[in-house]
């Protein structure tokens, strides 16, 4: 049995979901390398986003690592009215950016029902 990350069904079931109250939706590599992508506005700078994430990440396993404990599965930012939502699925890295008055709850259950096995 092989497991897989349904990517589209993550963007669509998002952006149904959430609509307006997501800013952008990135998914990338855990080398930071951009595989999908929805930017709501064009201010935005994916590719450098999705690095810094990755390397935040990689930053963070190594600091586990040496302190004992378990690597992180995510990672939130609360800033002004935003967050910066970010987490590691099956070798892939979401990174979200949405309102703060956003269910989160919601946000993990979409991702964890793209999770697709075969």
């Amino acid at each position: 049995m092989s497991v897989r990350l349904d990517l589209d069904s993550i963007l669509e079931n998002l952006m149904d979901n959430l609509g307006e109250k997501i800013y952008f939706i990135i998914i990338s590599s855990k080398n930071g390398v951009v595989i999908k992508s929805y930017i709501n506005e064009d201010e935005f700078n994916k590719s450098a986003i999705s690095l810094n994430i990755a390397q935040a990440y990689e930053s963070a396993e190594e600091i586990t690592e040496a302190i004992g404990i378990h690597q992180p599965d995510f990672t939130l930012i609360h800033s002004d009215n935003f967050y910066i939502l970010s987490m590691k699925v099956l070798e892939k890295i979401v990174i979200l950016l949405l309102e703060d008055q956003v269910d989160l709850g919601i946000v993990f259950q979409i991702i964890n029902n793209s999770i697709v096995s075969s």
